[in-house]
């Protein structure tokens, strides 16, 4: 089977004054359609980078070096290349930490799910929008999608925003989802919720997902596999349980004893 996304040592630098820093160095990850790929590690590690360097949005003052993404099998991202305006948001989804932000606070959800289906499927019917769109409010188990749809985001829980925010990234269909941080402002119960619910997806659609968090145990329950990340590089990646039980870096076993324990 081939790999549905493909990072084959992808460095990236940001130039901040007369220096250039650096915020990736010689990444590799792959992820494979109906697979989750965990990204794990603390703040500044390089997680969001990597994610955000997938659909093009990084700062105006970063740049790739060295290496190149494909997105199956077709080069996206290299060195002076960036097709990534082609795929995002149509091969590509993205849902972001904070729902809130992500949702404009003067559109009811209808007209969010109306505006993403209309720039990114071409001559899209009315009705076809209409049908869509409360069909992914019931793919993100919304029983009553049609209140929802008629509802501005601050008429919804943090909960159900998160679930539009998800529906927002799948509604045209991509094959890859990128959740970067999207359960860190939700409580237990709600995370819970959120984390099977994309794993429901990933088995019903068959997409890929790249799930980035700073949670490792949370990952080793949603994820396939993992890839450990500090100081911008990946230091350890592999089955999910196998990271999780036998981690062979110093810095995952680090990663691990600083998780509470309730025994």
């Amino acid at each position: 089977m081939s790999d549905l996304l493909s990072v084959t040592g992808l460095s990236i630098t940001a130039r901040v004054g007369h220096d250039d820093i650096s915020l990736l160095d010689d990444v590799d990850l792959e992820i494979r359609k109906g697979r989750i790929v965990g990204v794990v590690g603390e703040s500044g590690s390089g997680k969001t980078t990597l994610a955000r360097s997938v659909i093009g949005l990084l700062e105006r003052n970063v740049r790739v070096t060295a290496g190149s993404i494909s997105l199956s099998g077709e080069q996206v991202v290299a060195p002076g290349v960036d097709g990534t305006a082609r795929v995002r948001g149509s091969e590509v989804g993205m849902v972001f930490q904070d729902a809130s932000r992500s949702l404009n606070p003067l559109m009811k959800v209808r007209h969010h799910l109306a505006e993403v289906l209309r720039r990114h499927v071409p001559d899209i019917s009315r009705a076809d929008v209409e049908r869509r769109s409360v069909e992914v409010l019931e793919q993100m188990r919304i029983s009553d999608a049609t209140r929802v749809l008629d509802s501005y985001p601050h008429q919804l829980s943090g909960g159900l925003r998160q679930r539009v925010a998800i529906g927002l990234a799948v509604v045209t269909r991509p094959s890859l989802v990128i959740a970067d941080e999207c359960t860190t402002a939700l409580d237990v119960t709600t995370q819970t919720k959120v984390v099977g619910l994309f794993r429901t997806l990933v088995d019903e659609l068959g997409i890929g997902l790249l799930f980035v968090t700073h949670d490792l145990m949370l990952a080793s329950d949603l994820c396939d596999s993992i890839a450990v990340m500090s100081g911008g590089r990946v230091v350890e990646q592999g089955d999910a349980l196998q990271v999780l039980d036998h981690p062979e870096q110093e810095y995952t076993k680090r990663l691990l004893a600083a998780i509470p324990s309730w025994s």
